[in-house]
This record gives structure tokens, C-alpha cells and sequence, in this order.
């Protein structure tokens, strides 16, 4: 295995040039960078991972830390989501690390340790609820951060889609064809990007001068069931539902066929996420496409960006999002 050493010799510089060189260091001519970075090539070199910790100061690692990723970590979306994260890392020259905590509570103490102790050389936040510690706490220390969704918390930089948008166009979608009693299952109330989702389900329903019914379900998709078998119950109208998420489309599916109601013709359904299971669902999901790899490497992107000082504070992208219509609201 080379070293240092045999690179310093083959480009016939010194050992601490030759490091310099390596680590993009300006001070280093152009031509000697490129000779040092020939010599490497030629001789196949890839520095230890501690030893270049210590050169640059940085650990070349970044973290994943999200309160409820145990629940999510079966998801389509998580998985290209992560893949996103992952690829974006791996071309910037980091690895990317996540931690599975059990509550928020628990992610405060993770991210204090990971900061004090520099874990990782920036942090990767999820599903912001709407007084969110942990995004105090990154503020407060200056820590290198994104967050994946709308932040509750001043001088935050967010990747995310427009979550207000994103349940307009489905909620829309589903109206259009003169649809009156629509129902969106949502997620948490105190997550951001439901709330955000909720605005956007009424700013459609008004538009079309139907009444808006919202149920909240803060726990697995099956809890589905009780939300749409309570409506039926209480005699409410149902003919079009919009949820948070593919799964709970699924479920809620397959409890109107099972209390005699047909989908699409009786009541329409559209989902989020556009998870690879929608293609396989008996009528076909509709759902939205949210770009999740995408929303990864762009939060990668701007982790990065923060990180080198190029971004100047706070920054914010948004990844769009696209309708993919299927038999269940056709």
C-alpha cells in the first residue's frame, strides 16, 4: 500500500507538500498539485481516514438524526430518500451515518454528545414538529445542519417540497370531477409538514365550496381503519380521500372494499409519496411523486455548501413535486 512518503518521492516534493497538495490547500502552485495528484493516481494512493481527520480538522463524516425514523425506516420514501443522502455524501468524500433514537428526548442528547464531541462535521434533521428543540439547539451552537422540512425556528436551512401545494393539487385533483365530501387522513398535528398539508387540502376545498373533514392518525396505518369505519358510522358522507402517505391509502382502500365500497367509482383515493408499492395495489394508487432522492441530494448539497462557508447562513431549496394519476381516483 503507498504512502504519503512514496508520493512526496515519485512527485519529487517534500512530505508536507505533498500533503498539502492532497488536501487542496491554495498554497500549493498549480503544477506541483497536479504532479503530486499523478503521482497518486499512478500509485494507486488513498490516505488513512484518521490521518486526514487530522490534517484537514474534519471528521468526513456527516449524521442522520430524526426522532421518529424508526417508524419511517420501512418507507419507499425514506429509502430513496436515503439513497439521495447517501450518493450526495459519497461524491462530496464523506460517509453518512444515521442514529435511531427512541423520542426527541432522546435525539437531544444524541446531537449534544455528536456536537461537543464532533461526531460528524454536519447533521441531517427530520419531521420538524412545530416547537422544535433540536433545531434550537443546532442554531444556538452554530452547528452545520439541514433540516428536511419547514422550520418552526428562525435561521434554519430546509430542503423540502411545498407541502401546502403538494395537498392543494391532490385535493384538486380529486374535486375536479364534482366530488363533495372529501376527507383527508393526515399525520401528527404537531409535525410542520402536516400542518402544511392540511392548509393546502382547505385552501382546495374552499376553491370548490365543499366542506373539508381532516382526521389526524399519530400512529401505524392500520389505525386507518378506525378513522374511516367512525366516518361511515356516523353516517358522514365519503367520496373522496386524500392521506398523508401510501400506506395509509392502502389501508383505507382496503377497508372501503371490505364495508362495499368501490374505488374509484364510490369513493376516489390519492396518496403521498408515490412508493413503489402503489403499482402494485388492486385498483392501482394514485399518489404524489415527492422527488425523494432528490430532496436527498439537495440537502446533502446544502449541508455541503454550509459547511465550506459558500452559502452565507440560512438557506432554503425546494424540490418539486408531481401528480401520477392511477385507477384508484381516475
Amino acid at each position: 500500500m503507498s504512502t504519503i512518503r512514496d508520493i512526496a518521492r515519485s512527485a519529487n516534493v517534500s512530505v508536507s507538500t505533498a500533503s498539502l497538495a492532497l488536501n487542496g490547500d491554495a498554497r500549493v502552485r498549480e503544477a506541483t498539485r497536479r504532479r503530486v495528484l499523478e503521482a497518486a493516481e499512478l500509485l494507486d494512493y488513498h490516505p488513512m481516514r484518521a490521518a486526514r481527520s487530522l490534517s484537514s480538522g474534519r471528521t468526513w463524516s456527516i449524521h442522520l438524526l430524526d426522532p421518529s425514523l424508526g417508524a419511517n425506516m420501512t418507507s419507499g420514501f425514506f429509502t430513496h430518500y436515503l439513497r439521495g443522502l447517501h450518493d450526495g455524501a459519497r461524491d462530496g468524500g464523506y460517509t453518512l451515518t444515521l442514529t435511531v433514537p427512541q423520542d426527541e428526548a432522546e435525539a437531544r442528547s444524541v446531537l449534544k454528545r455528536l456536537m461537543a464531541e464532533r461526531w460528524s462535521d454536519g447533521v441531517v434533521l427530520m419531521n420538524p414538529s412545530e416547537h422544535d428543540g433540536l433545531l434550537q439547539d443546532v442554531v444556538e451552537a452554530r452547528f452545520p445542519h439541514v433540516l428536511l422540512g419547514r422550520s418552526p425556528v428562525a435561521g434554519v436551512s430546509t430542503v423540502d417540497n411545498d407541502n401546502v401545494a403538494v395537498a392543494r393539487d391532490a385535493t384538486e385533483h380529486l374535486l375536479a370531477p364534482g366530488r363533495r365530501a372529501p376527507l383527508l387522513i393526515n399525520g401528527p398535528a404537531y409535525r410542520t409538514f402536516t400542518q402544511d398539508r392540511e392548509q393546502g387540502f382547505r385552501e382546495a376545498c374552499s376553491t370548490a365550496g365543499v366542506r373539508p373533514r381532516v382526521a389526524y392518525v399519530d400512529a401505524p396505518p392500520d389505525a386507518v381503519r378506525e378513522v374511516i369505519d367512525a366516518h361511515l358510522g356516523a353516517g358522514l358522507a365519503l367520496d373522496a380521500i386524500v392521506t398523508v402517505a401510501d400506506p395509509q391509502a392502502v389501508v383505507a382502500m382496503r377497508t372501503l372494499h371490505e364495508r362495499g365500497r368501490r374505488v374509484p367509482q364510490d369513493v376516489a383515493i390519492i396518496g403521498m409519496n408515490n412508493d413503489d408499492l402503489t403499482q402494485y395495489t388492486n385498483p392501482r394508487l394514485s399518489s404524489v411523486e415527492l422527488n425523494a432522492f432528490a430532496l436527498g441530494r439537495n440537502a446533502i448539497e446544502l449541508l455541503l455548501a454550509g459547511m465550506d462557508g459558500a452559502t452565507g447562513g440560512a438557506s432554503q431549496r425546494l424540490v418539486p413535486h408531481e401528480l401520477v394519476i392511477r385507477e384508484s381516483s381516475a
